[in-house]
């Protein structure tokens, strides 16, 4: 196992499992929502805290969240799938089931339209619910008395996820002072990627190590049996596109059509059809595709959702172990903020409202929980990576900043609203107690900056080289 490289003076933290990874076998109907990958659903967490050391009180939080639950970005994902399977029903060529899955599929279909990549109502509901127990869990932050900043990237979706959140914080709180923005003002650090990272991301090295992971874990024909009554069909049926693959394998596109060419449209057929299947958590349609795939199927298509976010997130062999440094100047804009804030006092928070794009690498650049994860193995990379556990709809991380009255500043993480470890020694009192997820500021700040001016040397480097 390899991790990224890193000045040898940075202690070297081990990882340990932090949240249980659901295994193949382990599949059943209570867990099969979290096999959605970056699409599951987010629900409240329902934990209870470790508590502070005594004399510390909470006065800072730093956020950045991802959009709550959404339609899907394309109106091919929804019309393709059921086009296909209607000229298939035209023809006399479509099981009962088959007709049961297109059925469901036109319901889709024609809700989405109009609202493409449009938070849903379920979106809605899960911010508001972030920004309540916000309210709750931290009183001292949240009150009549704060002042928050809140920024938005120009999404719709994201903008009206941020709305949600401050609209609950106005009912909660009216007299709660509420800076908030979306514009491209913020672009810089809200959702921007540096360019040096483009070419590691794209690397033929890269994308044949997806291709040949996505081939080894795809196998339509049990579903191409049970949706046609003559499997030819799908064979010869002629796309309207010149797209062969899902989009959601990135740069293997081009190289997986040659690995998979016998069976390419029944795989586009099979990849398209699990999209809209694993989107139905966003929704309260009433119905469900969870019957299209078995459970091995299902997990199958989470590897390669997951594969795809870790091949464009985190750090890995594959991509020069540089990848999460694309988001150097967020890492940098919690910093700054944060030190800002410990000086002034105010404001109470600083609430960022983006994307999955950005949110995942934030997370692993940060090493939080198991994040740095980065085995040469593809195949090992959901021991401990799992979308499921990092970032899907709504996902989050909070740094909540606590204060004793001598001026000690300590910092605890939650990623969706859970307790998270961070890549330092936990704090330690005079008596040489441990207090789990509590972390001297001072520490992280020295961890996290030294990072930073690691990247910066390393960008030198590679724009030599090219």
């Amino acid at each position: 196992m390899k991790k990224y490289p890193f000045a040898a003076l940075l202690l070297i933290i081990p990882l340990f499992i932090s949240s249980q990874v659901i295994k193949k076998e382990d599949i059943n109907a209570d867990n099969l929502y979290n096999f959605s990958g970056s699409m599951t659903e987010y629900f409240d967490p329902q934990v209870r805290y470790t508590k502070a050391p005594k004399g510390f009180k909470p006065f800072y939080l730093s956020h950045y969240g991802r959009h709550g639950s959404r339609y899907l970005l394309n109106a091919s994902q929804y019309n393709e799938p059921y086009n296909i399977l209607k000229q298939a029903s035209d023809e006399g060529k479509l099981t009962e089931f088959g007709k049961s899955v297109m059925d469901r599929l036109e319901i889709m279909k024609n809700d989405a339209d109009g609202r493409l990549g449009d938070l849903t109502q379920k979106g809605q509901t899960q911010h508001r619910g972030i920004a309540r127990r916000m309210v709750k869990n931290f009183p001292e932050i949240f009150n009549s008395r704060s002042t928050i900043a809140a920024r938005s990237t120009t999404s719709h979706r994201v903008m009206a996820s941020m709305t949600s959140a401050l609209m609950e914080f106005s009912v909660l709180l009216p007299k709660m002072n509420i800076d908030f923005d979306n514009s491209d003002y913020d672009r810089g650090y809200m959702n921007y990627e540096d360019m040096a990272i483009s070419r590691a991301k794209n690397s033929r090295e890269k994308s044949i190590a997806v291709a040949e992971f996505n081939a080894r874990h795809t196998h339509p024909e049990r579903l191409m049996a049970a949706l046609f009554t003559d499997t030819t069909f799908i064979t010869r049926y002629e796309r309207s596109t010149a797209a062969t693959l899902s989009g959601r394998f990135d740069g293997g596109q081009e190289i997986r059509t040659t690995v998979l060419s016998t069976q390419n449209r029944s795989v586009n057929l099979y990849n398209q059809i699990y999209e809209v299947a694993a989107n139905m958590g966003s929704h309260d349609a009433g119905f469900n595709l969870d019957d299209v795939f078995t459970y091995e199927e299902w997990y199958d298509n989470f590897l390669q959702n997951n594969i795809y976010w870790y091949s464009v997130s985190a750090f890995s062999p594959f991509t020069q172990n540089i990848v999460p440094y694309g988001h150097a100047t967020l890492l940098q804009d919690f910093l700054d903020k944060a030190d800002r804030a410990i000086t002034a006092d105010t404001p109470n928070a600083n609430l960022r409202y983006g994307h999955d794009t950005a949110l995942f690498p934030l997370l692993c650049l940060m090493e939080v929980n198991d994040c740095a994860w980065a085995p040469d193995d593809l195949e090992k990379v959901a021991d401990k990576w799992v979308a499921y556990n990092i970032v899907y709809m709504g996902s989050n991380l909070q740094l909540v900043f606590f204060k004793d009255k001598k001026g000690t500043i300590l910092v605890k993480a939650l990623l969706n609203e859970k307790e998270a470890r961070l890549p330092v020694d936990c704090y330690r009192d005079k008596k040489g107690r441990e207090f789990p997820y509590f972390y001297e500021w001072n520490k992280v700040e020295k961890y996290y900056r030294a990072k930073l001016d690691y990247w910066e040397t390393k960008k030198e480097e590679l724009s030599n080289n090219i």
